[in-house]
């Protein structure tokens, strides 16, 4: 951050109380001064004083620049990102997929999310194509700060690799994490090869009937979809609250089925799309179906 330094120092202060306190300030310049491990804050009317640590205290900042490994468009990684982190598990106690997948290979950036009962990948095009194949997996907590910052106006991102660490750099700002060592599943095993019926429908209206299913399945999270001869029903029930039913006109080819699902699982993903339109597709109420925006090929769905 650019400022007029008089004299050189560091400390190390509470984060959360710093930043809480700054922005509540109304003036737009401050003043900082350092003393005995105490930092001062001065602005027009606020004079503060926070009590702080010595700046040995923080832990060392790893190094990880080299070259960069490759170069993305901050749009493309945050569109990305907003379609697969909310489908990683949030056990801990199983670490591999705790994570995001990120699988570089020529010109293409695979990433993928899931905790075994979901699965959400996009691939997204690199700027320049990598020389070395390489697939890590990321923790969903640095995914969430990646998220965070990349909605700041970003154009490019800079991405490094160590050995156990990866390095974002944009602008002025580095987000360097460490790795989860651990092998990912072969999540590309469990996706069906074909589907017997396929459903085009609008994305709002889907939402719109799973919302108010869901309000008769507030315990099971469970709701039944039946597709149809040209259309897509969702149907739910309580014996507390009672029964609803809503029809969804579609283009449907294929076979008619039925399926139970959770209602949730399904929300999660069309309100992370843009597109009017989505395609749903099912084989029978055994196996997995597959979601995903219409007249786009690099996002798909299971669940």
């Amino acid at each position: 951050i650019g400022g007029k330094i008089e004299e050189e120092g560091a400390l190390t202060v509470p984060a959360r109380l710093i930043n809480e306190y700054i922005n509540n300030l109304p003036t737009d310049k401050v003043m900082l001064v350092g003393k005995e491990n105490n930092l001062s804050v001065e602005s027009e009317n606020y004079h503060t004083n926070i009590k702080g640590l010595s700046s040995e205290d923080f832990p060392l900042i790893p190094q990880v620049l080299d070259d960069a490994y490759t170069h993305v468009d901050a749009n493309d990684l945050r569109q990305a990102l907003s379609e697969t982190l909310w489908a990683a598990s949030a056990n801990e106690t199983q670490p591999e997929i705790s994570g995001l997948y990120f699988g570089f290979e020529d010109s293409k950036r695979r990433i993928a999310a899931t905790d075994r009962y979901r699965l959400a990948e996009r691939t997204v095009k690199l700027k320049d194509p990598v020389i070395n194949p390489k697939e890590v997996i990321i923790p969903s907590r640095t995914v969430s700060e990646l998220y965070k910052i990349l909605g700041m106006g970003l154009k490019d991102v800079e991405i490094y690799f160590s050995e156990s660490q990866v390095l974002f750099k944009f602008d002025e700002t580095e987000l360097i994490s460490r790795l989860i060592d651990g092998q990912y599943p072969d999540y590309r095993q469990i996706v069906p090869k074909g589907f017997t019926t396929e459903v085009v429908l609008p994305r709002e209206e889907f939402m719109h009937a799973l919302k108010a299913a869901a309000l008769f399945a507030p315990e099971s999270n469970n709701i039944q979809i039946e597709v149809g001869k040209d259309s897509l029903t969702v149907a739910a029930s309580s014996v507390q609250t009672g029964e609803n039913v809503a029809k969804i006109s579609a283009k449907v080819k294929g076979e008619a089925s039925a399926a139970i699902f959770n209602f949730r699982y399904l929300l999660d993903c069309l309100v992370s799309l843009s597109e009017e339109q989505v395609v749903f597709k099912m084989i029978n109420d055994a196996s997995p179906a597959l979601l995903s925006p219409q007249g786009r090929d690099d996002y798909f769905y299971i669940v």
